[in-house]
């Protein structure tokens, strides 16, 4: 009964990163400036419809992960998490977790 438990927990955890990654990896482009010899700028542009999110290396990453959960709630990729409430919530740790390692790929 707990190995089912795991597989079932594992498979909707796989989900969820799953459909927030492809999401993220479609919609991404990087755009690098070198405004020194030593200071670069990355920024990521996330074309999505009509619509345009900018994320820069300069934005704090609670900023940056803010702004891709609004992004994927709007867009109906996750379930509405309110970001202030309950950050122990799983569910949006998963979420949480699944942008954080996208941004480390990215950045």
């Amino acid at each position: 009964m707990r190995e089912l438990i795991r597989h079932i927990l594992k498979e909707e955890t796989e989900d969820i990163d799953k459909k927030v990654m492809n999401f993220l990896m479609r919609r991404y482009k990087v755009e690098e400036i070198n405004i020194d010899d030593e200071i670069r700028l990355k920024r990521i542009h996330f074309k999505v419809d009509d619509d345009y999110y900018n994320i820069g290396t300069f934005d704090n990453k609670k900023r940056q992960v803010g702004l891709i959960l609004n992004m994927l709630e709007d867009n109906n990729v996750t379930k509405p998490i309110d970001n202030f409430s309950n950050e122990n919530n799983p569910y949006r740790q998963k979420v949480v977790r699944t942008i954080k390692k996208f941004l480390s790929q990215v950045m």
